[in-house]
């Protein structure tokens, strides 16, 4: 080999470690397709989901994650890289006589809910997801809401009609015709003086409007949320979920690599996730 292939040599080697290091670290600062958060619409349940934030789950040593999702409250905020359908998986409980490891693999084989992520080129994507019931094939329904800021700002909420009738709403210093299975968004413009915001629903029953709901909710501009307001029965059915300002950062499974190679880095990436 002549002198100036052999110096050469460890520039040329540099260069690749730099370049090897630069993907790694593109791959893990790289934006997420998605940011979810989700709920229960039935009430008092809450179960908790296993899923790969880079939507490869049947690699070996694949990063996997936990998140925990209620009735009463939206769920943390979780990050998805992948591509295409989004796996949720039962989190089994680990008895004293079990591997954890072996109880992480068979945790992926019991899968629970998925989401087809529909194609897109316009940066992240924000969805709530709500699980209603489960199918025939014992998956939960998952009814995927958007749920960016751009569509809802914070200091703002999204009204959700579920009745076929026209509902009329007076919201803080706002009035709102809400037609039936229509949506509306509105900012929460609180009365001067007043703790809280209040909300009053009213329809039409024998030519006359009626009041048939009255509550006054917490609010702060650093909240944003959906109301879903419908009938049950014969009696309004009103449902608040809101979520707080937080960075993006702080979604479980943002900025985690798509593989942990070490116990090590297992440990961290829990660390991170709690």
């Amino acid at each position: 080999m002549s002198k100036r292939y052999v110096s050469l040599l460890p520039s040329l080697l540099i260069f690749a470690g730099v370049s090897f290091f630069q993907l790694l670290w593109s791959a893990v600062d790289e934006e997420p397709k998605a940011i979810f958060t989700a709920v229960f619409w039935e009430k008092y349940k809450n179960e908790s989901f296993s899923y790969a934030p880079w939507g490869n789950e049947t690699e070996e040593n694949a990063t996997i994650v936990d998140i925990s999702v209620g009735s009463s409250s939206l769920s943390r905020k979780f990050a998805y890289y992948g591509n295409g359908k989004l796996n949720l998986y039962s989190k089994q409980r680990l008895n004293e006589w079990e591997d954890e490891n072996a109880t992480v693999a068979s945790n992926l084989t019991n899968i629970a809910a998925e989401f087809e992520l529909p194609l897109s080129n316009t940066g992240v994507k924000e969805y709530l997801l709500l699980f209603t019931n489960k199918k025939k094939n014992g998956l939960w329904k998952i009814h995927p809401l958007p749920f960016s800021k751009t569509e809802i700002p914070f200091g703002s909420y999204k009204f959700v009609s579920q009745s076929r009738s026209t509902m009329y709403l007076i919201f803080g210093e706002e009035k709102i015709t809400l037609e039936g299975g229509k949506s509306f968004i509105c900012p929460a413009n609180l009365v001067e003086g007043r703790r809280g915001i209040m909300l009053k629903v009213m329809m039409q029953s024998n030519g006359k409007i009626a009041e048939v709901f009255s509550q006054r909710w917490g609010h702060s501009p650093k909240m944003r949320g959906i109301f879903f307001i419908g009938m049950s029965g014969k009696k309004m059915s009103v449902k608040r979920v809101v979520e707080f300002e937080k960075p993006l950062s702080s979604a479980s499974g943002y900025g985690l690599p798509s593989l942990k190679s070490s116990e090590q880095e297992s440990e961290e990436v829990e660390a991170k996730n709690l």
